[in-house]
């Protein structure tokens, strides 16, 4: 026992000398572990930051990706924890129309970690936020394509020529996300629509067969005067104007003074006719029982189909479809008027089809049923026009016809094709429908008012006062639909 303890006591400086050997590599390893441990917080910091700065640049709408880069380092300066991380820099970021793809990096100082001659660690985060419609959307284009879309604008293209663009943009970008259910329709509108021949014999439609009217032999006479007109007013340049286009056109040049001269003899027929064929080019117009024209509550009630000799309507309308080259097909396809037949403006025709086409109930029911919270599916229509209406409703044929030369009639007549868009917008909005309106350089008061009521909000009308807005609306629209998500 004593032998143990001398030896004990021998050994004390030994103890120490062993002790202090084996606090260094503790210490370093302590050292070595709080810096881990700042690293792992600094990660996650740059994550977060990575994260909420990406999702912050796709919900902004910005798509100038200079703009983007100053609110990228702005977010970042603003929320950035020093105490976590120094020297936060955006490294790369990549922009499209529908994704975010950011990377940052930044460093921490380390404490124990520069015995080893280490100073700095570098840390870098990455996200990739994605601006796309997601869940269940049906959504129905009415699209104004009459006469007055010919106009070209300040910068020299035709309002047809800019509504394709910003529509085919639309729907690329609405159907951009291919997990989510979209389906999208068109109604090209003017004073009529057209619903396509293929639904001939259906039974929501009225049309007359088709029919030959033979021609008619003209019952001619010898004559052997003639009145000669002798003096003509004189001609001078005028306007006339078409759906609000004004057109140049020559005025005057009436005969003014006449005479009745001896010729040899000629034929002078009257009466007769050409031969007339009449065919049904899909062109329907207005329901005419009752109010039946401004909702979908009463499929029984049919749509007259007019014959006609020569086509009276525009292209036809495109049912819900997920075909992106459906779609893209049928915008680039639209026309402002087939040959001398120049179409006037009839809101109410464009937005009814509007509803048909997101409706489950006849005439078209590719629809789902309403969802009254409107998620599923999310039914949304985009009413867009370059102008107010100019023709009237015509109970005994459903036809839309101008307005009284008169103009005090005409105008209490356009006041109620005004009042029959409003029921109709009100209608759709009844069913929870999300209304969208784009008025396309509108110059009318009373127009823009008609188009902002109708609208779901004022936040869901757009004033389009040229061409740039007007694919400014469109995208906005897209990006309204579209929600932010992480995909990285």
């Amino acid at each position: 026992m004593r032998s143990l303890l001398r030896f004990l006591k021998d050994n004390t400086g030994n103890f120490a000398v062993l002790t202090g050997i084996l606090t260094v590599p503790l210490l370093l390893t302590l050292g070595l572990a709080t810096d881990y441990a700042r690293g792992v917080s600094a990660r996650s910091h740059m994550q977060e930051l990575a994260d909420a700065t990406a999702l912050a640049l796709a919900a902004s709408g910005e798509q100038n990706s200079t703009k983007l880069r100053d609110l990228a380092e702005d977010f970042v300066e603003a929320n950035e924890s020093k105490a976590r991380v120094d020297n936060v820099s955006i490294s790369e970021l990549k922009t499209t129309e529908s994704s975010i793809d950011l990377f940052l990096k930044g460093q921490i100082r380390t404490n124990f970690m520069k015995l080893a001659g280490i100073y700095t660690v570098d840390v870098r985060a990455s996200a990739l936020a994605e601006r796309a419609v997601t869940g269940s959307v049906e959504v129905a284009l009415v699209l104004d394509n009459t006469w007055s879309m010919s106009e070209v604008g300040p910068t020299g293209v035709t309002k047809i020529a800019t509504l394709k663009t910003a529509a085919q943009s639309l729907v690329t970008e609405l159907m951009n996300n291919k997990k989510a259910s979209v389906r999208i329709g068109i109604v090209p509108y003017a004073d009529y629509v057209n619903v396509g021949t293929k639904y001939r014999g259906s039974s929501w439609l009225s049309v007359p067969d088709d029919y030959v009217v033979p021609a008619v032999a003209a019952t001619c006479t010898t004559s052997t005067t003639k009145s000669v007109c002798t003096a003509y007013a004189p001609t001078y340049p005028c306007t006339k104007t078409v759906d609000g286009v004004v057109e140049p056109a020559t005025c005057g040049g009436g005969c003014t003074q006449s005479t009745t001269q001896t010729v040899p003899p000629y034929q002078v027929c009257s009466g007769g006719s050409s031969k007339k064929t009449y065919s049904w080019y899909g062109c329907v117009g207005s329901r005419m029982n009752s109010d039946s024209r401004l909702h979908d509550g009463r499929p029984a009630d049919t749509y007259p189909g007019y014959v006609e000799t020569s086509q009276k309507c525009l292209n036809p309308i495109v049912p819900l479809t997920d075909n992106l080259q459906t779609l893209t097909s049928a915008i680039s396809a639209m026309v402002i008027n087939i040959g001398s037949y120049k179409p006037y403006t009839y809101i109410p025709a464009g937005l009814i089809w509007g509803q048909n086409v997101l409706s489950q109930s006849e005439p078209l029911n590719q629809g789902k049923a309403y969802d009254p919270k409107n998620k599923l599916p999310r039914k949304v229509a985009v009413l867009m026009t370059d102008g107010e209406n100019t023709l009237r409703f015509r109970n005994s044929d459903g036809r839309h016809i101008q307005p009284s030369s008169n103009a005090t009639t005409a105008k209490g007549e356009i006041k109620k094709t005004n009042d029959d868009t409003k029921a109709i917008c009100d209608y759709m909005k009844a069913n929870k429908i999300e209304i969208y309106t784009v008025a396309f350089m509108v110059t009318d008061p009373d127009a823009k008012q008609l188009l902002e009521n109708c609208a779901t909000d004022a936040s869901h009308y757009y004033d389009a006062s040229d061409p740039a807005k007007l694919l400014a609306a469109f995208s906005g629209i897209a990006q309204s639909l579209a929600q932010v998500r992480l995909a990285r």
